[in-house]
């Protein structure tokens, strides 16, 4: 037993030690010093700075801990070598911090790091935050709590946490609300709350929309994850200026962003937020999904546990448009117009509302998509016995069946599809298109279908499909697919559409998202015909969960256009195909 625990021992630290290195330039060192670091509990683990001080206590009365944000390691910084060495003798491999956790792993190290470069601004808000601490009691926190029926059906699920809303429905696809669809209103047990508010903000207006938020704590959930809410900005059309939340419960950090300032601000139990002005319009705000947050106290950072978690967020329903003096977050002016995304933006727009986007759906992605195109499948059985054939943002896998007569390979840019597909035991690897690991001229034919339509430039595009010809062998096929605009094609309509008989679509509009890019995209309305060519798409996701996925939809010639400006390609065919524009290139240039 003793030689498995040595040997496990020592993979522990020399992992440690190249964490070390790498992270913050430490190194390790085989011989007692004052300084010792846990190799295997930090803050990233929820290891809390009074759990620690409880080990260390019985051994040695003066010591210091440094205990890096984002880390799942620490240090503790010892006044003599002794000292260290006799705390390493006790905890190292003997230690457990309860049944269920591996002992704790410790080292000797030449130094400890120093914090200042990384711990976030816990104090200074952003202009317009206000923090009210204990604005109520813990008797009337009890009651608000009990007064909440999560069983019935004005309750609606979503992914890890439960909704409820009065007065208007919050949309969370674009955060905002239908003014014409009021529903059942804010309940009269909570009016108190109404006069609370008025005390701490005094508004000329009475808050008429009410969503409850219950976040579910790790034990309910049967997983260690407190879910949370991505960063947004409620859009300024739908709402006038104060938005204020009350949270119950459990503690958590709110983070707030705009551009390159950041501030995570604690939001105790029993704390109402106020955000105007600035706070409101111009800085996104949302809770990052973890189990527990890194704190500062008194004595340093420490890691605390999140619980269940519910919030009551007030707003007013506004009645035209916004006003504000921040026109660069704003949605007002911008409806009907084109949207501008630039190189500054684009990797941000796309890392948000695509990348991250299928990888969180990928399941059911995977679930919903198995059946081939059957022109697509038409233009693999054209091709040669033996040819390599490389289908670029593969999905699950779907093309990667089929054609014995062929050898086909796949790449993604989602890391949980890839997995998908590794599971079906198919050749793939992860990948960005726009930068593909392939040697030039060295594959006989690629697809790429429905791929570059979720690129959100002119030039990334073409980058795209400037890459494709280039791991293409000279002769070597490509198939591209992208969606149309033109979802009606003579005279008849897409399946996409024909599932709409029941919606008036000359009445069809698109809310806005405004992105914490500072830009505003439009929000397609699902089986309606697009009205721009930049879009968020709804992906609604089996079990709960509505995501928003970027597209750029392509008119017609716009593809091809594009294709010939690669000069290593001539086009060999351009077809429409269920609102799908395609084209088949040829490569005839080295």
């Amino acid at each position: 037993m003793e030689g498995k625990l040595n040997k496990k021992s020592r993979r522990k630290q020399k992992r440690a030690y190249h964490r070390l290195l790498r992270d913050m330039n430490i190194k390790c060192c085989d011989n007692p010093s004052q300084y010792v670091m846990i190799c295997n509990a930090g803050l990233v683990t929820g290891l809390q700075r009074e759990t620690l001080q409880s080990v260390i206590d019985p051994f040695v009365a003066k010591y210091e801990l440094i205990m890096p944000p984002n880390k799942s390691y620490c240090f503790i910084k010892f006044y003599s070598t002794e000292d260290a060495t006799r705390v390493y003798n006790k905890i190292h491999g003997n230690v457990k911090l309860d049944e269920q956790c591996t002992p704790l792993y410790a080292t000797f190290t030449e130094s400890v790091p120093r914090l200042d470069n990384y711990i976030r601004c816990q104090g200074l808000l952003p202009p317009g935050l206000k923090l009210i601490e204990d604005c109520i009691t813990e008797e009337e926190e009890k009651l608000l709590l009990n007064t909440i029926d999560w069983s019935n059906e004005e309750s609606s699920d979503l992914k890890h946490r439960k909704v409820k809303h009065f007065g208007y429905e919050f949309q969370y696809g674009s955060n905002t609300i239908d003014p014409e669809k009021s529903i059942t209103p804010i309940p009269e047990n909570y009016h108190f709350l109404q006069v609370l508010l008025k005390k701490y903000h005094n508004v000329p207006y009475e808050y008429d929309q009410l969503t409850i938020n219950r976040y579910l704590s790790g034990q309910e959930l049967q997983c260690f994850m407190f879910r949370g809410i991505p960063p947004h900005i409620d859009t300024h059309s739908a709402f006038e200026d104060s938005i204020l939340s009350l949270s119950l419960g459990s503690a958590c950090l709110m983070d707030f962003k705009k551009e390159d300032e950041k501030v995570a601000v604690l939001l105790p139990p029993r704390s109402l937020l106020i955000m105007s002005g600035e706070a409101r319009y111009a800085w996104s705000h949302g809770i990052c999904p973890r189990h527990n947050d890194i704190i500062k106290t008194a004595n340093g950072l420490t890691s605390q546990p999140r619980g269940t978690r519910v919030s009551f967020t007030f707003r007013k329903a506004r009645k035209g448009n916004c006003c504000c003096n921040f026109p660069k977050y704003c949605d007002t002016g911008r409806n009907n117009t084109a949207t501008l995304i630039d190189n500054t933006i684009a990797l941000g727009i796309e890392n948000s509302y695509v990348h991250d986007v299928y990888d969180q759906i990928s399941n059911h992605f995977d679930e919903t998509r198995h059946r081939q195109w059957p022109n697509v499948s038409k233009f693999l059985q054209s091709l040669n016995i033996g040819d390599v054939v490389l289908d670029v943002g593969c999905g699950n896998g779907k093309y990667l069946h089929q054609q014995k007569h062929i050898f086909k390979i796949g790449c993604d840019r989602s890391y949980n599809l890839m997995k998908i597909c590794r599971s079906k035991n198919l050749e793939v690897l992860l990948s960005d298109c726009l930068y593909l690991p392939y040697k030039d001229n060295s594959l006989d034919a690629v697809i790429c279908i429905a791929v570059i339509h979720h690129l959100s430039t002119h030039e990334r595009r073409k980058q795209a499909i400037r890459e494709l010809a280039r791991i293409l062998r000279l002769n070597g096929k490509c198939l591209i697919y992208v969606w149309a605009k033109e979802q009606e094609k003579d005279s008849t309509r897409t399946a996409y559409l024909r599932c709409n008989n029941a919606k008036k679509e000359e009445n069809v509009s698109c809310t806005q998202q405004l992105t914490e890019y500072g830009v505003s995209l439009p929000i397609h309305e699902n089986r309606t015909k697009f009205l721009s060519n930049d879009m968020l798409v709804p992906w609604k996701r089996k079990g709960g969960g509505n995501f928003l996925r970027y597209y750029h939809v392509f008119e017609e010639n716009e593809l091809s256009e594009l294709c010939s400006k690669v000069p290593e390609f001539i086009t060999k065919e351009v077809y429409y195909d269920q609102g799908n524009w395609c084209t088949i290139l040829q490569k005839e240039i080295k």
